[in-house]
This record gives C-alpha cells, structure tokens and sequence, in this order.
C-alpha cells in the first residue's frame, strides 16, 4: 500500500544558506533511496512544506525518526497523510522547489511548479488530496509578506 505524507514547518534559522539546504536534500536523499521514499520538498521564507510518497512502514519511520527530531525546524504540523495509487514524483528521491524557482515567472503558479516535477502518469490523472493541499499551502506562502 502506497501512501503520500504532506508535512508543513518552519526553519529554526532565521535565514538558511544554500549550503544548509544541500546539506539537507543531501541526507534525505540517500535515506529516501534506502527506504523507497519519493517525494518533493519546498523551501521558501523560512517555511518547509514537504510531501513523502512511499510504503506506510518507510513514511512513517522517516517521517517519525528524522524528520520529527530535526533540530533545524519547529512547528511541525503532519498536515495530511492518506493512500495513494500511484506516486506522482516516482523519478525524484527528494525533488526541491526553492525561492529561485518560486519567485520567477515560469512557472508562475504552484500548478505550473507541480505539473513540471510530475510523473508523465501523474500528469494525466487528478491531483492527489495531498498535492492538492500541497499547492493550496504555496500559494499562501506565496501571499505572505517577506520577512
């Protein structure tokens, strides 16, 4: 059984270099390789938003052993969790979508940032709860004021 894990927090630094967040991406990714976990990961203004696709067993032990315990965020906030039939970013370990890529015009909507990291299967079939949540939370993000 596959299932999506959608998680938001905030960053302990006030401001996270881009060396923090290769440090980051670097670990998740070889750890979601070992336990079959797909995923994307958006960083922006301080806030993470973070969905996880994969066996129920490896999401939750990633989700309660590394991800939980972290240090450099708080506010952790499991905004939904739920079966899914398929994975929509089967080619990423950890995909990211930083301020770079937020921030620029192409594309300019959390639809058009989705549509370009999917699956081919995943693009032709409707969003996912999950990613649905996932685009509503970015475009708020999107609207808040800058730090």
């Amino acid at each position: 059984m596959l299932v999506e894990l959608l998680y938001c927090s905030v960053s302990v630094a006030y401001q996270i270099t881009n060396v923090d967040l290769e440090h980051i991406l670097d670990s998740a990714r070889r750890r979601n390789l070992e336990e079959g976990i797909t995923g994307v990961l958006l960083y922006y203004r301080g806030a993470f938003v973070q969905i996880l696709e994969g066996s129920k067993e490896s999401v939750e032990n990633v989700y309660e052993k590394f991800i939980g315990p972290d240090l450099r965020h708080t506010a952790l906030n499991k905004v939904h969790q739920n079966t899914i039939a398929h994975r929509s970013f089967s080619q990423w370990s950890m995909g990211f979508v930083g301020a770079p890529e937020i921030e620029s015009r192409m594309p300019s909507t959390a639809i058009g940032i989705l549509m370009n990291t999917l699956t081919d299967e995943s693009k032709s079939k409707p969003l996912s709860l999950g990613l649905n949540a996932f685009v509503s939370i970015y475009n708020q993000m999107r609207k808040s004021p800058y730090k």
